[in-house]
């Protein structure tokens, strides 16, 4: 039996895989056989994936021999082997969950609560924004492109897989490991270093946090990447400082913005002289801004979230505020809810972690803090000192993915209250006055961060 028939047509796939040239060529066959195909992030904690398993439907995972024990505890059996590593393994499912019609792949966001939102798109999409990606990057030349981000991120998956289509170019696939990646925001630069002097690609994708450590390692340490065309940054907002300290380092950085909603991108900065926008709107996509500056995307659209009744509507708020330059660059000004975005691209609900730790009897009240930060900070109060608050939050990490974990704490010296303009008449906090009268504190936090 050849690979292409061990998948039947419709099965609803999740690949569970480290980068490799295999992901790209499961990607193709499973395409070419109609099946939905599901990445699990490879961040994503237990607990998360059980939801995944749930709400999607999944009767077929590929997998690393090494989580075949994980899913066969979950009630999957083992169907076949399809190398020495690698796993296939099944699960009759007798009620399939509702998916919008022509969905091909379902990615999920990082999870701005403990059960990440399916968004299921077509291939359609994600073919169109591919080639219009291939076209406004034509002019870099990009004959090689390195893939440094986990191919089950959609962002790195849309540039490996469809951008890739249309134009001549070599993907390449290292481990995580050799990128010097793990988990969602571990990542060791000097790996990443290697790698990149190892294969000298011509393009790459980084998160900002990503771009800060490399220009850190070029700067301090005589490195230099005089091979690289094009550098996309993305997944988090990038400051201009950074993208400044990029460019006198001669590397090609530029600034792009999207959401998974929209196929991963909606624009891309392509000129040095603009930077601090995310560019020109990407072909196939038209923009409009709200009244209040909301950035409204029509055009190419996902098709639905999981579990809820598909998309028709033409347009979606995204939940960004955005403006426009005379030249039609846009540029981002910040998020409309409160949601964090850490510098990795992670998306994490405040309320969440911070429903978590107050359900401590260490912790009284409690901010959460770590936009485009590579780490999350709680601004306390407490009635016990600051490390048995350490040692109850640490508690409490071990059942968060990685990039929900509270690294750093800080002990504030009044209750958060009305009177000081940190409580809401109704109780609720206000975030931005507590960051506010914070700041020195989590400057010194993150200074060397």
């Amino acid at each position: 039996m050849t690979v292409q028939n061990l998948f039947k047509p419709q099965s609803r796939v999740a690949i569970q895989l480290d980068n490799s040239p295999l992901w790209l060529k499961l990607d193709k066959i499973l395409t070419n056989n109609n099946a939905v195909i599901i990445p699990i992030p490879h961040f994503f904690t237990p607990q998360q994936i059980g939801h995944i398993i749930m709400v999607a439907g999944i009767d077929t995972v590929i997998c690393h021999s090494h989580a075949q024990d994980f899913w066969l505890e979950l009630g999957f059996d083992f169907a076949s082997l399809l190398s020495k590593q690698t796993v296939i393994l099944e699960k009759n499912i007798s009620q399939y969950p509702l998916i919008p019609a022509q969905t091909h792949k379902i990615t999920f966001t990082s999870g701005t609560t403990s059960e990440p939102k399916g968004v299921c798109l077509s291939l359609k999409h994600l073919e169109r924004v591919g080639q219009s990606l291939a076209e406004v990057t034509k002019q870099f030349d990009v004959k090689k492109h390195l893939c440094l981000l986990p191919l089950s991120v959609l962002l790195e998956n849309m540039a490996a897989v469809y951008a890739a289509k249309y134009t001549d170019i070599e993907v390449i696939t290292p481990s995580l490991a050799e990128v010097g990646l793990a988990g969602s925001s571990s990542l060791d630069v000097m790996k990443m270093v290697k790698t990149l002097q190892k294969y000298q690609p011509d393009s790459i994708i980084l998160m900002p946090q990503m771009l800060k450590a490399l220009v850190y390692v070029c700067e301090n340490h005589d490195v230099q990447l005089p091979f690289l065309k094009f550098m996309a940054v993305g997944g988090a907002v990038c400051s201009k400082g950074l993208l400044s300290k990029a460019r006198k380092l001669n590397l090609p950085v530029y600034e792009g913005y999207g959401i998974s909603e929209c196929g991963s991108v909606i624009s891309l900065n392509t000129s040095e002289k603009t930077d601090g926008s995310v560019g020109h709107v990407l072909p196939h996509q038209q923009i409009t801004l709200a009244n209040d500056g909301e950035i409204i995307a029509k055009g190419q659209l996902f098709l639905g979230y999981l579990g809820q009744e598909e998309n028709q509507q033409d347009s979606y708020a995204t939940g960004d505020i955005g403006r426009f330059d005379e030249d039609n660059n846009l540029y981002i000004i910040g998020r409309k809810k409160n949601i964090i975005i850490n510098s990795f691209g992670r998306n994490i609900s405040p309320e969440w972690i911070e429903a978590e730790l107050l359900a401590l009897d260490a912790v009284m009240q409690v901010a959460i803090y770590g936009d485009a930060q590579p780490f999350l900070s709680a601004i306390c109060i407490s009635r016990i000192e600051k490390e048995k608050v350490y040692h109850a939050i640490d508690k409490v990490n071990k059942t968060l993915p990685d990039y929900a974990q509270v690294k750093e704490v800080i002990m504030a010296s009044e209750a958060f209250s009305t009177q000081n303009g940190m409580l809401t008449a109704s109780g609720k906090t206000k975030p931005q006055t507590i960051f506010n009268h914070y700041k020195e504190h989590l400057e010194k936090v993150y200074a060397n961060s």
